[in-house]
């Protein structure tokens, strides 16, 4: 019998990154033997002694009078316009009659994975681009496929999937593997999350293989966030292992190592041994445009009651979708946001009122959540470039990358963190574009006089500071300003007295 393993889940993990940090968060508790925070009821009080499980535990309002929550739960919505929510939620694995606009990227997938069938060798393969255009949809849409087909052949593939952004490092990333096939079968993960080494986690991997699968694929989502503290990342060993698996594991079925990422130059930063053994069939998935995000849309229309959806809503909807990048899964969200307004105000239609509205509610402060979510390195390399416009004393639009890169030397000194290297420090701020969170470009000073990488911010560089100082790790930064700006324009100065 096949299996699609847990990791994967019934759900595909593009935007499973609170998921996986909740995830983090627990098992952070369960190493250091801090105790996870629990609701406080000592404040809960019920009139009369009655027993809590009878009481409909009222909720005083500002009146003065009561709100039953039982009551709130149990009653009907007075409008309605979803039959089935799921479909408009971005990471539902959906049918391969739903998938728009990526048809080449669809085919060479299926193309890799059909010699499964067979039981022949997989390759490897890489899925870049932007977020949202479909990699993670298109790689479990086929695996869902490969699986159920196995099934009906007495088969057994195993697709073990882990989203790389709440694990950090190689260890952890080894262990959730463990967990997704344990899951996947029913069966103990047999080694605990700390206090064994890494091998003797990959050892207890490859038991469940040989045991259970007849072939398998390791699915590693956002893989470039798996960078660990030091300064080589830790994905580079990870790959390795894994890249590796079938001889290392003694296994006689096919394997496949499939990584994720948003970085197209991934490649060029992997170490030399993850790149011997790690030569995957790279596809690259570029953005939507609008007519496809429209079709999209238009394929997940069953989700509402008939009639539900005013003319407008989903042109409008692919629209805002386009200029965000052509991300798809924003857009499905957005039209979910659109409908869950429409119901909380009673209706049993989406407008175009519903639309602006959800839009606006998404487009305020997305970009600095997306900076609160990102790793410490990514975090202290934006804080560097956002300090050098700060402190800059003509405040300029373009940041030279030098400068910047000088800054961000001083800060993680100052904080006592790993330094990474230049090159590293820039693919960590121009990732940032594909958020809208800045804009960077290559100029060229004349003759004999190089060319120079610059960055500019789309936010005020002060809020992005600010932001970033709520992370505790870098609340002491604040102290610093000083200090850090005096180190800006001197570096800012030498600079262009060179150029």
């Amino acid at each position: 019998m096949g299996r699609e393993g847990r990791g994967a889940g019934s759900n595909h993990p593009e935007d499973d990154g609170d998921r996986q940090s909740s995830v983090a968060d627990t098992e952070n508790s369960e190493s250091t033997g801090e105790d996870v925070d629990s609701p406080d009821t000592s404040q809960t009080t019920f009139e009369n002694d009655s027993d809590p499980a009878d009481s409909s535990h009222e909720v005083a309002n500002g009146d003065g009078g009561g709100i039953s929550i039982r009551d709130r739960l149990q009653t009907e919505s007075s409008g309605g316009v979803f039959v089935n929510k799921d479909l408009v939620r971005s990471d539902t694995i959906i049918d391969e009659d739903r998938i728009v606009g990526r048809d080449d990227q669809l085919g060479r997938v299926v193309d890799n994975l059909k010699p499964v069938l067979q039981n022949e060798g997989i390759p490897d393969m890489l899925l870049s681009g932007p977020s949202g255009t479909g990699k993670s949809l298109i790689i479990h849409a086929v695996c869902k496929q490969i699986v159920e087909l196995c099934e009906s052949q007495d088969k057994t593939f195993g697709v073990i999937s882990i989203n790389c952004e709440g694990p950090k490092t190689a260890d952890r990333a080894v262990y959730r593997l463990v967990k997704a096939a344990a899951d996947d079968l029913g069966v103990e993960p047999g080694v605990p999350q700390t206090g064994v080494s890494t091998d003797q986690k990959l050892e207890r991997l490859y038991e469940l293989m040989r045991e259970y699968y007849g072939g398998v694929i390791f699915i590693l989502d956002e893989i470039d966030m798996l960078e660990g503290p030091y300064q080589e990342a830790e994905y580079n060993s990870l790959i390795y292992q894994l890249s590796r698996a079938r001889k290392l594991a003694d296994f006689d079925g096919p394997i496949s190592l499939t990584a994720i990422t948003n970085y197209a130059d991934f490649m060029r930063d992997l170490n030399s041994r993850a790149q011997s053994s790690y030569n995957p069939d790279d596809i690259f998935f570029d953005d939507y445009d609008a007519t496809q995000l429209r079709s999209i849309l238009k394929n997940r229309r069953d989700a509402f009651e008939p009639e539900s959806l005013a003319d407008d809503v989903i042109p409008l909807v692919a629209a805002f979708g386009s200029q965000t990048h052509g991300d798809a899964r924003k857009a499905i969200d957005l039209l979910r946001w659109a409908g869950e307004l429409a119901e909380r105000r009673g209706a049993d239609r989406v407008t175009e009122t519903d639309v602006r509205e959800a839009q606006e509610k998404y487009t305020e402060n997305r970009k600095l959540r997306h900076i609160s979510g990102t790793s410490t390195q990514k975090k202290l390399s934006i804080y560097a470039v956002a300090a050098t416009a700060s402190c800059a004393r003509e405040h300029p639009e373009w940041i030279p990358a030098g400068p910047a890169f000088k800054a961000y030397q001083f800060i993680a000194d100052t904080m006592d963190t790993e330094q990474y290297s230049r090159e590293t420090f820039v693919n960590h701020v121009t990732e940032q574009s594909t958020y809208g969170v800045l804009d960077f470009e290559r100029r060229g000073k004349g003759r004999g006089r190089g060319v120079h990488m610059y960055f500019s911010l789309s936010e005020d560089p002060e809020t992005i500071m600010e932001t970033i100082r709520e992370d505790s790790r870098f609340e002491d930064l604040a102290h610093e300003e000083a200090t850090i700006s005096a180190v800006v324009r001197e570096r800012l100065k030498q600079f262009r007295s060179k150029n």
